[in-house]
C-alpha cells in the first residue's frame, strides 16, 4: 500500500516538473510564432486594413483615400506666346494627408487637332478637406497660324502615401474681406484683399491663390503670392498685380489662402 502510494507521488511530481518544463518552453517560444501585429512588419495583421496601412497604423491604404477630383483645367492667355495654366482642385479627405503634405501633377496641352503640344510637370502642397487651385503662370507656348489650345488636362500622379492627421486642419482659418480691384492703375491690374485671422493660431508661409472671373464664369486669369506671417485675430492685406490690365471691370473674385499643417503653428 505504502508502496503504491510512494510511486503515485513520484509520478505526481514527475508530472509537474514535466508540466512547468512545458510552460517555460511555451513561454520562450510563444512569441515567435505569434508576433503582435505592427505597423513595420510586411503583413496584413491585428486590424489594419492592408498591409501596415489603415486601422492603428498612421499609414493610410490607398483604398481608404478618396482621390482628388479634378473640377476643371485651363490655359489663359497673358502676353504673346504665354499663358497661365490653371485647374481647380477637390480633396475631400478631411483626416488624412499625403506623408509630405504634396502632390505631383503634370498639366497637359492640347491644341486642335488633339495633339499635345505642351507638358508642365510639378509639385504643390495641398490643403486638407479643401478646394484649391494649382497654379503654373507665364508658360511659353507657340502655336502655329490658324492653330489653338482646345483643350488642358490635369493629371494627379498617385506616387505618393497617405497618412493619418489632424481633422483641425480642415477646417476655415481666413474670412476674405475688403476685395479692392483696380483695372487700370498705371497700366496694370491690382487687387488688394484683407485676410483676417479667425484662429488663436499663428501661420507662415502661406500660399495665397487668386481666381478672376467674367460675368459669365470665365476663368480670366490667375495669380499667386505667399503670406509670410500672420498672427492670431490679424487681418492683413495681400496684394496681385497684373502687368497687363484684365479685360474686366467687375469681375467674380475666388481667393484660397492654402493652410497645411506645415504653415500651421500652435
Amino acid at each position: 500500500m505504502n508502496s503504491s502510494w510512494r510511486q503515485s507521488r513520484k509520478m505526481a511530481f514527475i508530472i509537474v516538473i514535466i508540466l512547468i518544463i512545458f510552460a517555460i518552453l511555451a513561454y520562450k517560444v510563444y512569441p515567435y510564432f505569434n508576433k503582435p501585429a505592427t505597423c513595420f512588419d510586411n503583413k496584413q495583421n491585428g486590424d489594419e486594413g492592408g498591409v501596415d496601412c489603415s486601422g492603428s497604423c498612421k499609414l493610410i491604404c490607398l483604398t481608404d483615400v478618396i482621390p482628388l477630383n479634378v473640377k476643371s483645367a485651363k490655359a489663359i492667355p497673358t502676353d504673346v506666346g504665354l499663358y497661365d495654366l490653371a485647374a481647380l482642385v477637390e480633396n475631400r479627405n478631411k483626416d488624412k494627408n499625403t506623408n509630405d503634405g504634396s502632390i505631383d501633377y503634370t498639366f497637359f496641352v492640347y491644341d486642335k487637332s488633339g495633339s499635345v503640344i505642351k507638358t508642365i510637370s510639378g509639385s504643390t502642397t495641398i490643403p486638407i478637406g479643401q478646394t484649391f487651385p494649382i497654379i503654373v503662370q507665364n508658360v511659353p507656348i507657340s502655336l502655329s497660324a490658324g492653330n489653338n489650345i482646345s483643350n488642358v488636362v490635369l493629371n494627379i500622379l498617385n506616387n505618393k502615401s497617405w497618412q493619418a492627421q489632424d481633422s483641425r486642419y480642415s477646417n476655415t482659418f481666413f474670412k476674405v474681406e475688403n476685395i479692392d480691384f483696380k483695372r487700370n492703375l498705371n497700366d496694370i491690374s491690382q487687387l488688394k484683399v484683407s485676410l483676417k485671422n479667425l484662429t488663436k493660431a499663428y501661420f507662415r508661409n502661406v500660399a495665397v491663390n487668386v481666381l478672376i472671373f467674367d460675368s459669365n464664369r470665365n476663368l480670366i486669369a490667375t495669380n499667386e503670392t505667399v503670406l509670410r506671417e500672420i498672427f492670431s485675430s490679424e487681418t492683413k492685406d495681400v496684394v496681385f498685380t497684373w502687368r497687363n490690365p484684365l479685360p474686366v471691370t467687375d469681375p467674380k473674385i475666388e481667393v484660397y489662402p492654402v493652410v497645411t499643417p506645415y504653415t500651421y503653428i500652435k
